[in-house]
């Protein structure tokens, strides 16, 4: 006698990844992640125009761009580690979107998505504005 229990077919699994293969995952689309990604390298770029200038400034600078990458490049591991998922939301023409405070277009989405990322990417345009502005 095996002591493993026996499945029952009820007992199966409803989770759509164990049937299908597809996750339902966090569905940002490629365009999102490369708009996230500009938005820091302007930031970095505008930083380092204003203030790299001393070697301190230059590693503080190296030190946080890294820890920049590690978070896209581990996003990108854990995306490829997953397998395949639905296809996002947000690729969809028209319509809105479900959300916790209630349906949204998907340009508000986007917006909310990427106020943090562009808000960071006018600092580094400002911090080089105002360098330029001082000579």
């Amino acid at each position: 006698m095996s002591d493993m229990p026996a499945v029952h077919p009820a007992r199966l699994s409803n989770d759509p990844y164990e049937t299908s293969g597809v996750q339902a995952g966090f569905q940002l689309p490629r365009w999102m992640w490369r708009a996230m990604f500009a938005c820091y390298a302007v930031f970095f770029v505008g930083i380092a125009a204003a203030t790299g200038r001393d070697t301190a400034t230059i590693f503080m600078l190296a030190i946080s761009l890294l820890y920049m990458l590690m978070y896209f490049v581990t996003a990108g591991l854990l995306h490829a580690q997953k397998g395949p998922e639905h296809d996002s939301p947000l690729d969809r023409v028209g319509g809105m979107l479900d959300t916790w405070t209630g349906p949204m277009d998907r340009g508000t989405v986007a917006a909310q998505l990427l106020a943090v990322p562009a808000g960071f990417a006018f600092l580094g345009l400002t911090f080089f504005v105002i360098r330029a502005a001082s000579f």
